[in-house]
């Protein structure tokens, strides 16, 4: 059975919880200096990103929001706000609320119908995440959409971050698609990670409907470009499905 192994965060599922968790929080604060706070947020996320991944590489791997919980401050000096206003800019119960707020991701529009259409399909489907297996299970559950817990692969498996190799190639043996002649599918709206999929051996599904702007001089051009959700699911049959007729 041919298979399409899915990113969660950002692809499956959006961050506009934590750009409303800052807002509610802190947006008066970053008004002053004339920050907005889905600005501020995903630039926090990305340095997270960046921080978990770079970690990782040494060998001094740590846990997604443990990092994200610990690097607020030096995102807003980033940002503009002064090192002596920022001894009470923020609280404990601020970042704590911010980061439980982002865990309660949304379901992007059209994620339950992609399902469905792969599924019908024929596609097996995974999911790969730097998140933990119950926290991605949660996220499917709250949405209503059916996703098999021994179907969800973590990072924390093999003590990797995306985009390390080991991340790609664990998900390729789990998902069965390693062996020659099987079609094996990653999915994802972050072009770095569609770039690290297709080193891996996998052919490559990408959405714009996180970055809009696929760089393909930066990144690479993916198999297969949709703009939302509905249309991966589709065009992923369309494009590979066939194939095992």
């Amino acid at each position: 059975m041919p298979s399409v192994v899915f990113d969660v965060v950002g692809t499956c599922f959006s961050y506009d919880n934590g750009a409303e968790a800052v807002q509610h929080r802190l947006g008066h604060k970053l008004a002053k200096y004339g920050i907005p706070s889905k600005l501020l947020f995903y630039a926090w996320v990305c340095g997270t990103e960046r921080d978990y991944s770079y970690l990782s590489q040494i060998k001094q791997y740590k846990p997604f929001f443990d990092i994200l919980s610990g690097t607020l401050k030096r995102v807003l000096f980033q940002a503009g706000v002064p090192a002596e206003d920022l001894e009470d800019f923020f609280t404990t119960e601020d970042v704590e609320y911010i980061r439980e707020e982002y865990k309660k991701l949304k379901p992007r529009p059209g994620l339950s119908e992609m399902m469905q259409t792969l599924r019908d399909g024929g596609f097996e489907v995974w999911c790969c995440s730097d998140a933990n297996v119950d926290r991605v299970k949660g996220y499917f559950d709250k949405a209503g959409v059916p996703m098999p817990l021994d179907h969800i692969l973590s990072a924390d498996m093999v003590k990797a971050g995306k985009p390390e190799p080991a991340v790609y190639k664990f998900a390729r043996e789990k998902a069965g698609s390693d062996q020659p002649g099987e079609v094996s599918i990653f999915a994802a709206s972050h072009a770095w990670d569609i770039a690290a999929a297709k080193s891996a051996g996998f052919s490559t599904a990408y959405t714009t409907t996180y970055e809009l702007d696929e760089c393909v001089d930066i990144f690479g051009k993916a198999d297969l470009v949709t703009p939302d959700l509905v249309t991966l699911g589709k065009g992923i049959v369309d494009k590979w499905g066939k194939k095992t007729a």
